[in-house]
């Protein structure tokens, strides 16, 4: 599998750069259409109500944790390779690992401690000490395999495991295995990724590996991002009818004028509330602000980050509001 070098390579680098800046555009516009329920004209009142900041700033928010994720990844791959197929004339993965800097790799780290989620720690732990054993046997430092590439891995992972101990027996207690192999499994598994595979495997494995992910993360990232609010989630209390009492309608809005509010209900349904008609609006937390888990590691919850511990976060209205839960006050 040796580097592919030639005339087409150019080529294919220009085409890349090309569609690179489409990907975003492409992320934006199905927003917007599942957004709208899969219907076209009302899809054409989000498009021309929707500020396009608005939509840009969702993007990138929602995708904070991507790329150190992906880079952090294909660098380890990348380096198992590089370290495994020594001698060997390099591929373009390793190539690239070869000419990243340890400066960049520490900056994607630091990163990744401050926007990833507390259930990813133990994966982020996992790649820096498989980034940093692999840096050492990538400089032939045989005086420090030992200590770095076996004992570090090992010493951390079981620190972690006496750590996440308690979460990782409460998620298994409700039955969420899918996070208690997140919280427990990357201890284990990263004394094994400090080491050099077999060669005639090494890079069918690692480079199949960064091709898969290639393939699967575009897919991720729109799964992810067709989840992610663009639209402010309100509760509208409405006047009393004749005989018949006040409403709430939840839903987010598209946009205020003089005269009416344009509401998307939570049935995607466009609504055009005339203002004389609104008793009340709340600003409401929204579905996708609410914990999945109630699981809690040394007393954080496992699904928050060290940018919201770090920030100060105002606690949404809708925590207190009735009308947040379709009830009158």
């Amino acid at each position: 599998m040796s580097r592919v070098s030639g005339p087409d390579e150019p080529r294919n680098r220009q085409w890349a750069f090309t569609l690179l800046p489409a990907f975003p555009i492409l992320l934006l516009v199905l927003r917007l259409w599942e957004l709208s329920g899969q219907d076209l004209n009302t899809m054409l009142l989000l498009v021309q109500h929707v500020n396009a900041l608005e939509l840009a700033s969702s993007l990138v928010i929602s995708l904070l944790e991507t790329p150190p994720a992906l880079l952090l990844t294909g660098y380890v791959l990348g380096s198992l390779s590089l370290v495994s197929t020594e001698g060997s004339p390099p591929t373009r993965l390793e190539t690239a690992v070869e000419r990243t800097p340890d400066w960049a790799i520490t900056l994607m780290v630091m990163w990744s401690a401050v926007v990833w989620q507390l259930r990813f720690l133990p994966a982020l732990v996992m790649l820096v000490c498989a980034a940093v054993g692999l840096g050492v046997r990538r400089r032939g430092r045989q005086d420090l395999v030992t200590p770095v590439c076996v004992v570090l891995p090992i010493a951390v992972g079981v620190g972690e495991l006496l750590w996440f101990g308690p979460a990782i027996v409460e998620a298994l207690g409700l039955g969420d295995v899918p996070l208690a192999l997140l919280l427990g499994l990357p201890p284990l598994l990263g004394p094994l990724l400090t080491g050099p595979l077999p060669h005639l495997v090494a890079r069918p494995v690692t480079h199949g590996l960064v091709t898969i992910g290639a393939l699967v993360t575009p897919f991720l990232l729109m799964a992810m991002f067709l989840r992610v609010p663009v639209l402010p989630s309100v509760a509208v209390e409405l006047k009393p009818a004749s005989g018949q009492p006040g409403t709430i309608v939840l839903g987010n809005v598209v946009t205020v004028d003089d005269t009416m509010t344009t509401m998307l209900d939570d049935d995607r349904t466009v609504r055009f509330v005339a203002n004389d008609l609104i008793v009340a609006k709340s600003l409401c937390q929204g579905e996708q602000r609410i914990p999945y888990s109630p699981v809690r590691a040394r007393g954080w919850l496992v699904e928050t980050a060290a940018l919201e511990w770090l920030l100060t976060r105002k606690l949404p209205q809708g925590d207190t509001d009735p009308r947040c839960e379709g009830r009158l006050p």
